[in-house]
């Protein structure tokens, strides 16, 4: 598990989940994102910003490549690359 801390002081966590993918928590109040069918862009107020392709190793999670987001109740799914 990884945690980050933005600039606005709010705390995220970052954990691989049970599907190998890593599950991103954290407050999500005010945020952006885009896509059309699929997700490939979050970027909460204060950061961090991810976005499709970009390698998780700045967390903890060296190659883990982005591959889209499930939004869930405690934030986004990140779904990577196998």
């Amino acid at each position: 598990m990884a945690n980050y801390t933005n600039r606005y002081g709010d705390t995220f966590t970052f954990e691989l989940n049970e599907r190998g993918n890593i599950q991103w928590s954290g407050n999500f109040k005010y945020c952006r994102f885009a896509g059309n069918d699929t997700i490939t862009m979050v970027d909460p107020s204060g950061g961090p910003y991810i976005s499709s392709k970009m390698d998780m190793k700045l967390f903890g999670f060296d190659g883990k490549i982005v591959n889209g987001f499930i939004p869930n109740e405690d934030g986004y799914e990140i779904v990577v690359e196998r």
